[in-house]
This record gives structure tokens, sequence and C-alpha cells, in this order.
């Protein structure tokens, strides 16, 4: 979908948003760290303003998805193990010693884990989601693209908004904001928002909705306007408490072992859940920034220190049962008797310092250039506990599937880990006018970062009289550091044929750091260091729109090409007495992905528009020593150390006649999670005056997207097939700005239902007896549901 028509200007001090949405004026962005017309910007950029966001009910980042071509969110069981991907490419790890190739920038402060930028949008100015590797400018975690979040500053005069949102299955949300002068020199914004939602899932145990969520926060800054001179101080706090995210079960083949779940029937696109647990989920997060801008005239220079502070805590209820006592569930050793305790704490604390001096206007020199410091710690602590119900004992032989665990073993451990980064970067970008309307452009970025990972499991185990998860090799304690350096950069050439249509072509070469791991089972003393991440990837793309913006597009083509992607391994082995659950960051052998994105505006007239957006994504990837689909591994071949291993076969390997742990397989040309080979979106819109001062408006948007497959181990079962949805809204806002606002809209007005991932049911999931069993998200979106919202605005 096309957010061309739509975009505002950086400052809402110059132009109101909603003239610059309605009237066409030229759209102001700052993707290259200084302000320029999206016209002129030789990168492909999505601006959503906030008239977007209001209108399409968008009040979380997870939604920028139908808004932006070629992201794509893929949902987990908390904020911490999600991921946003940019044509194909993102980082979906369980280790929080490990970034997201999609970076998340909020006014200008580069988050520090991507588990912070899933989070509510309030008084937001716009969104820029700016694809492909961007490291050049944003820095080391950007490989993929990036999503900068720019909210709303002080006014020179008082304003203020407040809106209230009611939809069906108990969501609600509250926004407001007040802003204002506090005399001649100094402005002040407070906004405030309240959000609530009961979950669109049910829960048949507990018999309430559930894989809801409840979050509030409060954001302040104050400006001084002093000359030349420019200090916005800005202070957000925000609190999510969420019951979010236990899957659904969709399939369960074996009949007895359907019982556990009843009076769940798994079914296709089943919404109730039989859990004894809700998921919990907590976090608190904080922002301080300090941006200090000096005009000199010629060149402004900006510098941006920043204090975050983000606390997580989650637990999940894994074995999906509808009793908290231990169950039969069968004799095999993955049959978990109870499941409950599987979570823990994340704190982050980070601090960061960039100084760069950007060029002013529009000249045949044009350059931005500066350093940059970060300093992130970051403490993991995380606690497990399983129950078996053996039978070797004699009390647990003869039981029926489902029946009490008469001699339960409980096995359980926790662990402890920290982790801490430093790196400093010196970058520079220019265009330089050649002749004409040719420009070069030239960028670079110099960095040097230092990791360290400690860390250890502790021997006792966590719940008394369990026997302890970590004992003899499997305990482990150590330190592990690494430390490179790198270069990344960007060449180019643009031309302009006139002021509303320009060509571009580039190179780009993106840079992701090492990362180590934090996580449950790690061998602290012998933490393997999971190399950076590397891209070189071309672009070229064609921007134009004609003189009364009647008809604007934009066409960028793409091939990128990754060196040891980052991605999860599941090496988890449950041959074994005591099942080993263990997903590694690793890396990847080659990836690479092409395609091609458009988007448009048609305005034939004041009243009418249609967006339009299309994107083909064809990505690919190869990898040695993934785990195999479930349903394949009890027919893994054998391999003897150093003879030929097969391709994309799971295989197991053997050492004088003693088969080793472990069924993987060796991947090539695979096919890159949650990326769909094509995304459609069309939007039309009408508006007309209603009154003295009000526009009624009518605005639709269809969403097409093709099948995708949820697994890095290419799993045929783990497949969401294509599917369209439309939202509509019809309202009235205030033409000149400040008045009543309202409307009514739907959300999936087709009640075309979907998944937002899909995994094995690991829990009710035999190796040879029951592989196929399958476990979903579903989110909110991929039902049919009704609401309103109301506004005033002054």
């Amino acid at each position: 979908m096309s957010a061309l028509a739509f975009a505002i200007p950086a400052s809402a001090q110059e132009t109101a948003p909603e003239a610059a949405a309605e009237d066409g004026q030229e759209i102001i962005v700052t993707a290259q760290k200084r302000k320029e017309r999206l016209q002129d910007v030789p990168l492909a950029v999505s601006a959503i303003s906030s008239q977007m966001l209001e209108t399409r009910n968008i009040t979380d980042t997870t939604n920028l998805s139908r808004v932006s071509p070629t992201l794509t969110y893929t949902q987990s069981t908390n904020q911490q193990n999600s991921s946003f991907r940019i044509r194909g490419i993102g980082t979906a790890v369980f280790s929080v010693g490990s970034e997201s190739s999609v970076s998340v920038v909020t006014d200008g402060v580069v988050l520090a884990r991507s588990s912070q930028g899933f989070a509510d949008l309030a008084d937001i100015e716009r969104v820029e989601v700016l694809r492909g590797p961007q490291g050049t400018l944003f820095g080391k975690n950007a490989t993929a693209g990036v999503i900068s979040i720019v909210t709303a500053r002080p006014t020179r005069d008082l304003s203020g908004k407040f809106s209230a949102s009611v939809a069906e299955e108990g969501q609600y949300k509250l926004m407001g904001t007040v802003s204002g002068p506090l005399g001649n020199d100094v402005g002040l914004r407070l906004t405030g928002f309240f959000n609530h939602d009961d979950g669109v899932n049910y829960n048949t145990t507990l018999k309430k909705r559930t894989n809801g969520s409840e979050s509030w926060g409060l954001r302040g800054k104050l400006e001084f306007d002093l000359g030349n001179l420019n200090l916005l101080g800005s202070a957000s706090y925000s609190k999510t408490n969420s019951n979010c995210c236990n899957p659904v079960p969709v399939r369960i083949d074996n009949p007895q072992l359907a019982l556990v779940t009843l009076p769940v029937v798994a079914g296709l696109y089943n919404m109730d859940l039989p859990n004894n647990l809700e998921g919990d989920t907590r976090i608190t997060n904080q922002i301080y920034s300090l941006e200090g801008r000096y005009d000199l005239g010629a060149a402004t220079i900006t510098s941006i220190t920043a204090l975050q502070k983000f606390a997580f805590y989650n637990n999940q209820d894994v074995d999906g049962y509808n009793t908290n006592v231990p169950r039969f569930i069968g004799a095999s050793n993955t049959a978990y008797a109870q499941f409950d305790i599987n979570g823990g704490t994340t704190d982050i604390k980070d601090f960061s310092q960039e100084l760069r001096i950007a060029s002013n206007g529009s000249n045949r020199l044009n350059y931005v250039a500066g350093i940059y410091y970060d300093k992130v710690n970051l403490v993991r602590e995380f606690q497990r506990r399983v129950v078996f119900c053996p039978t070797t004992n004699p009390l647990n032989t003869g039981l029926a599937i489902g029946a009490v665990c008469p001699a339960p073993v409980g096995n359980s451990g926790s662990h402890h880990a920290e982790y801490d980064a430093k790196q400093i970067a010196a970058f520079g970008q220019i265009d330089l006018r050649l002749t004409g309307g040719l420009k070069a452009i030239a960028g670079i970025r110099a960095q040097h970062q230092s990791i360290k990972a400690f860390g250890y499991q502790n021997a006792d185990p966590y719940v008394a009289g369990d026997t302890p998860a970590f004992s003899g090799a499997t305990l482990t304690r150590g330190t592990t550091t690494a430390s490179d350096d790198a270069i990344s950069g960007k060449a180019g050439l643009q031309y302009e044929f006139s002021r509303n249509a320009q060509i571009y072509a580039t190179y780009t070469r993106g840079y992701k750091g090492q990362s180590l791991g934090t996580e449950y089972n790690q061998t602290f003393n012998n933490n393997p260091v999971a190399e950076p991440e590397t891209v070189n990837a071309y672009e070229i793309g064609f921007k134009g729109t004609t003189a009364d913006r009647t008809f604007s597009i934009s066409v960028a083509g793409f091939i990128a090409d990754y060196q040891n992607l980052q991605i999860q391994a599941n090496k988890s082995d449950t041959s074994g007495t005591v099942p080993v659950i263990l997903f590694i960051v690793t890396n990847a052998g080659e990836s690479r992905t092409r395609g091609i994105e458009i988007e448009g505006t048609i305005r034939p007239d004041e009243h009418f528009s249609l967006g339009f957006g299309a994107a083909y994504v064809h990505g690919r990837f190869d990898a040695d020593g993934v785990a195999c689909p479930l349903q394949n591994q009890a027919a893994a071949v054998t391999v003897a150390v150093g003879g030929v291993q097969p391709v994309n076969t799971c295989y197991r390997q053997t050492v004088t006649g003693t088969t080793l742990s472990g069924r993987v397989q060796n991947i090539r040309n695979g096919i890159l999670p949650n990326s769909p080979t094509f995304k459609i979106n069309l939007n039309p819109r009408y508006e007309r005056e209603v009154g003295a001062n009000l526009t009624g408006y009518v605005d639709v948007n269809l969403a097409f997207q093709s099948k995708v497959n949820f697994s890095v181990e290419q799993d045929p079962l783990l497949v969401q097939p294509a599917f369209t949805t439309v939202d509509a809204s019809i309202g009235i806002r205030p033409r000149e700005g400040h008045g009543l606002s309202a409307s009514v809209w739907v959300r999936n007005l087709l009640n075309e239902h979907y998944y937002s991932n899909l995994s094995h049911a690991a829990t009710l999931t035999s190796l040879t007896l029951t592989p196929n069993n399958l476990s979903a998200f579903y989110n909110r979106g991929a039902s049919r549901y009704f609401g309103a919202t109301v506004g005033m605005s002054f």
C-alpha cells in the first residue's frame, strides 16, 4: 500500500499533518538523516502519516505490515521471540545476545533490541520504513532495513487532541495529547495512552478470553528554541501486562491424545485453547533522550544522547493441557506430563551518543557525517521445569492417555547470563552534482565492536525435589569475549530528469555484528561466536510525480546477497532419556533476495484517490546442520563422518558404528521464512465536504499475500496459504485540523482466517507416533471485527 498520498512533513510546526495529507503537499522525510523531499531520496521508503495510522486503526508497530509492501511480522510466544522482516530478511532468535536485522529507531534513538520495538503507537507524526540495508547511516543492525518512528514535537500554539476507540471482544483504546508554549522560547507536549484487549482466543479451562494485553504509557517533550540552538528533551515510560501468547491446537492426529485438550477440538483455524495457565508477559520500557541542534546556516549540528531501560518477564504454559497436575501422555521421551514453567527475565540498559553534521537545503554538494557510540548491558535469567511420567516405575504402568500420573518425576533448572557490548563508529555520506541532473552518491561507515558474555547454570534444581537439569558436562560456567572491525558503505548514481522525476542505482555493503549465546542450555565455557552477517545489495529505482500531483509512482528493483546470515538452528535432541530443548544462533551459508516493489497514488480529482502497491520477492538461502522437519526425522539416513553429506535430506552421522545424536539436513535453495513471494495492496479513498468544517470520507484497503512457510527447516506442514483481507472505514474529520472526528470501521470484512505463525505441538508430539501435531498463533486481525473511534482536537 502506498503512503505517498498521506505522508506528512517532518515538523508539525511547519504544516499540519491533515493538510499535507489532503492537499498532496510535498512529503518531507529524514531517511538520510537530513530533511529531504521523499521524491528526492534515492532509496525505497514508505512514509506513513498519523492520518493513515488513525484511519486504519494502526495503533502498534506490528500492524505496519499492512501499509508497507515488503514488511512482515512473525508472532511468537512473546515479544522477545517475535520478529520483523523486510524483503524476506529478519532475525527470529531466542537469544537476546543477537540483534535483529531490522532496526527500530524512535526519534533518532536506535533501540537496543527488536523486542523494544513491538510497541504501541501514540501521538505519532510519521513512520518511515526504509527497505534494504541502511547500515551506513543507521548502524550495524540494519542489514534488512529500518523502521523509523517519529513522534510529534511541541507546538507554538496551544493545541491538543483526544481519541477513544472501542471494538468487539473487549478492545478499547484511549489517547490524549496537550501541547503548547510555556513561554516565548519554550514548548511542552504531554501524551498519554491506555489500551486494553481481552484477546481473540477463548480459554475453555479458565472460561475467559485470552491472548490479550493491557498497556499504558506517558511521554513528555520539552523544547527550547533559542535562536540558532534548539534543545529537545524527551522522556517516555510504558508498561504492558499481557496474557499473550499461547498457541491454539490446530492438528492432533492421535484420538487418545486429543482427549487431553477437550473440550477443545483441534482443527483448521480453531480459536480455542485449553491451557490451565495463561501466558504471562510483563514489560516496562523507558527511553530518555536529549536532542540538540545548532543551525550554522549552511549546515546543522545535531547531538542525540539517550538512555534506554527495558525490563521483560515472561512465563509460558508449554504443555497446553487443561489441568495443573502431571498427566500420562505416553511412553515417548518427548511426552511431557507437565510443562508449566518456561520463562524468565531480561533487563537491558543502553547508553548511546550520536554527534553529526548535515548540510541544509538542496545544494550541489549535500552531506551528513558523524560519530556514534553505544554501550549495552543485558542480564538474562531463565527457569524451566519439565515433568515426566516414566513407565519404568510400576506405579505408572497401564495408564490411559490423559490419566493423572501417580509417580511423576520433575526435571528443572535455572541459569544466569550477562551480556555486554560496545561499539564506536564514524560515518559519512555525500551526494555531489556532477553535471546537469547527474549526481554521485558515496557513503562509508567504519566501526569497532566488542562483546562479552558471562553465564552459568545452577547445579541445584529450580524446584526442590526435582532431578537437576544441569550436572556433569552440562553444568557450565564461563566468559567469552570477541571483537571485530568492519567497513560498510554505499555508492551510486542518481539522475534527476526534473524536479518531479529521478532514477537511481546504488550499491550497499551492509554489516551486522557478531553475537554470543545467552540462553538456558548455552555452553558458557565454550560459547561459539556467531560471525558477522554481511550483505552486498544492489538497487535501481525510479520515482516520479506529475506537476499537479495527480499521479505519483515509485519503483525499486533489488538484489541482495547475504553471507553468514544469522539464523536460529534447532539443535534439540529427543533421543535421550531426558529430551534436550536447544535452539542456538548460528550462521547460514548464503542467502539471496531479489525482487521489485511498486508504490503509487492516482488522484484524478480532489475527492478520490487510489493508492496501490505491489511487491515480488524471491528469497532463498543455504544452510548446513539445520534440524529436519519432525515428521522426517524417523527416516533419517546415516552418513559416516567424513562421508558425503546429502542435501535437502534428513541424515545422522556415525563414527565407528556409533550413531551420533541429532538429525539434521543441509538446506540448498531453501525458502526464507515468512517471506511471501507476492504482496498486493489497493487503497481507494473518497472524501467530500459535509459541513462548514467537516470532511467525510470512505477508506478501503485490500491486501493480498501469497503463501509462506514459517520454518527455517522447510517443513511442508508449516505453510500458511495465500489470503486476502479487506479493511474499511467511514468517518468525518475536521477540515481545518481542529474539531470533532468520528469513524466506524471493520477489519477483515471478508472474515478471511490466517495464521501469524505455525509450529509443531511439541508437548503432544512423538517422533515416531504423532509427528504431525500442530499449533498456531491466530491474531486479532485474522477474523472480522467492528469498531468505532471518536476524537476531538483543538
